[in-house]
């Protein structure tokens, strides 16, 4: 695809460039705009998906509740650290997936590892399910449905992604 096609894209790597550069001269950015427009060629062949926002009040009702959640579980995982004897009870989980797309199961995925103390390690090969492992699990049945209410349920709720 020609980097003309998509002029945010190759604009955007430019200035990306100019940004890592430690002058800004007239020169910079057209040298930036060539690499970027060289990236954008390259690359061009990659689909990207659309992404529809379907609820946008739901979609900030998971936003704030996914920033609210990362903050608790930052004070939580300091709250282990600093103990003598930390309680800490690791555990896998498999938390089924409702959802079918692979962006919206990477948004999934990511929001569980951006979460301290959770990480997603795999998806299920017919993508049925995420395997988690979480730091302090007292109830693994709880955690997974807090993981598909707090996340999954709105995710699915408030975006809809198709091929481009």
């Amino acid at each position: 695809m020609s980097p003309f096609h998509r002029p945010l894209y190759t604009t955007l790597l430019a200035l990306v460039w100019v940004m890592l550069q430690a002058d800004f001269t007239l020169g910079q950015l057209a040298l930036g705009y060539l690499v970027a427009a060289g990236i954008v060629w390259a690359c061009g062949n990659f689909a990207a998906p659309q992404v529809t926002l379907r609820r946008p009040t739901v979609a900030l009702r998971l936003a704030w509740e996914f920033v609210r959640e990362v903050v608790m579980a930052n004070l939580q995982v300091a709250w282990i650290i600093v103990q003598p004897r930390p309680p800490i009870r690791p555990a896998f989980i498999v938390v089924p997936l409702d959802l079918r797309d692979d962006l919206e199961i990477t948004a999934f995925a990511n929001m569980i590892t951006l979460t301290p103390g959770t990480l997603t390690v795999d998806v299920a090969p017919d993508r049925s399910a995420l395997y988690v492992h979480c730091l302090a699990v007292d109830d693994v049945d709880a955690v997974r449905a807090q993981l598909k209410r707090q996340f999954e349920a709105p995710l699915a709720q408030a975006v809809t992604c198709s091929p481009s």
